[in-house]
């Protein structure tokens, strides 16, 4: 079936409130309404729930590195993915692994993010070059970043050292906010 273009096409954000769940009464009633009669608005509707169908599969594989919203991590513990966090201090360093029932990694970075209003990550992998992410998203007020990295590279790792850098990019240049600092280990099973 060919959808026909549609005169009054909702919007993206509207779509995703919609499948959120986060409208009230009369505006899901209204999206409803349309949706029943609007081939082209229904088709893109399936296509976002597809996309995050996949996002979500992608997270849960262990296939991803991202930085996240707390929300989003509670919303996939919710869902039953299986979590492991570790909470690193700013400047400070945690000694972590992944065991085989591990499905996600967070690691929650604390950080002074008060009237920060971009913020980039500086990752140092012991065995790779540096990796820049620009313009992470934050919750200031949570006081922390959340990043999940990807589980399975992680698995297949030796021991090593992993350093991210969080900097503050105003007006006035860069600065550096907090420098944290992951001891993985293998997982050894207890005997």
């Amino acid at each position: 079936m060919i959808a026909s273009a549609c005169n009054a096409p909702i919007g993206l954000s509207a779509l995703l409130e919609y499948w959120l769940g986060e409208l009230d009464e009369a505006a899901e009633a209204r999206i409803d309404e349309h949706l029943l009669g609007c081939g082209a608005c229904s088709e893109r509707l399936a296509e976002l729930v597809a996309l995050a169908g996949e996002i979500r599969a992608a997270f849960r594989q262990g296939t991803v590195r991202a930085f996240v919203t707390d929300a989003f991590v509670k919303l996939l513990a919710e869902q039953g993915v299986r979590l492991r966090e570790y909470r690193v201090s700013r400047d400070g360093s945690v000694n972590c692994t992944v065991a085989p029932e591990d499905e996600l990694l967070a690691a929650r970075l604390e950080a002074p993010l008060t009237g920060i209003t971009r913020l980039d990550a500086i990752s140092y992998p012991s065995m790779d070059a540096p990796q820049i992410s620009r313009d992470i998203p934050f919750d200031a007020a949570s006081g922390e970043v959340v990043l999940v990295p990807k589980i399975e590279r992680i698995r297949t790792m030796p021991a090593h050292q992993h350093r991210v850098r969080l900097v503050a990019v105003d007006a006035n240049g860069e600065h550096v906010i907090g420098d944290y600092t992951f001891i993985h280990s293998p997982f050894a099973p207890r005997t």
